[in-house]
């Protein structure tokens, strides 16, 4: 009996290994189909110099190259083209960023994606003053950290927390409630009866 349990471990973790092989091993260029190497056609050349992990990556956004709109690819286009025109130090906190981000539980990204789609829907105005509190928080707390003191850590803190607390309402409003809300009106009150 142990003898099959031990096998059945062991057949176990052979097609557990054999599946984390297939699926990191390296895609030859003519096994994508005709419109995967027209969507990659620049990284011909360097293609089966790249991991199979990157592959498997372009592979995937080709495919979703593919089911984009018009309107979707150039608009891609555009972000591809701003990123490209920023200076490599940007590029490369922006790629640092996207890489701690992937490394996030989907419901954090989730929950990320929500705030920036709540701040995408927001007026222009409550986007400038954000952005304005956002930079002058940054600069306060862009003081070496050797020569902050704990009471001015504590201080920065707090400002961080008011900002937060003050924009609260702002992060937790819902994509499907109105943009401003209107002021709400108290109920009646019940007249008092005399006893």
């Amino acid at each position: 009996m142990k003898l099959r349990i031990t096998l059945a471990r062991l057949l176990f973790i052979l097609l557990l290994v054999g599946q984390l092989a297939i699926a990191q091993e390296k895609i030859l260029w003519t096994e994508l189909s005709l419109e995967e190497r027209q969507v990659l056609q620049q990284l011909e050349p360097q293609w089966s110099n790249l991991s199979a992990e990157r592959q498997q990556r372009l592979r995937r956004g080709a495919t979703r190259w593919q089911q984009m709109r018009p309107g979707e690819r150039t608009q891609a286009q555009d972000q591809q083209q701003r990123f490209q025109n920023l200076p490599p130090r940007q590029q490369q906190l922006i790629n640092q960023r996207f890489l701690r981000f992937n490394k996030l539980e989907r419901t954090e990204q989730r929950r990320l994606r929500n705030v920036q789609q709540r701040y995408q829907n927001m007026p222009e105005e409550q986007r400038r003053r954000l952005r304005e509190q956002f930079e002058q928080q940054s600069r306060q707390s862009a003081t070496p950290a050797r020569q902050t003191t704990p009471e001015q850590a504590t201080g920065n803190q707090r400002r961080i927390q008011d900002v937060i607390r003050q924009n609260r309402n702002i992060l937790r409003q819902r994509p499907n409630q109105q943009r401003q809300r209107t002021p709400r009106v108290a109920p009646p009150q019940r007249p008092v009866r005399p006893q």
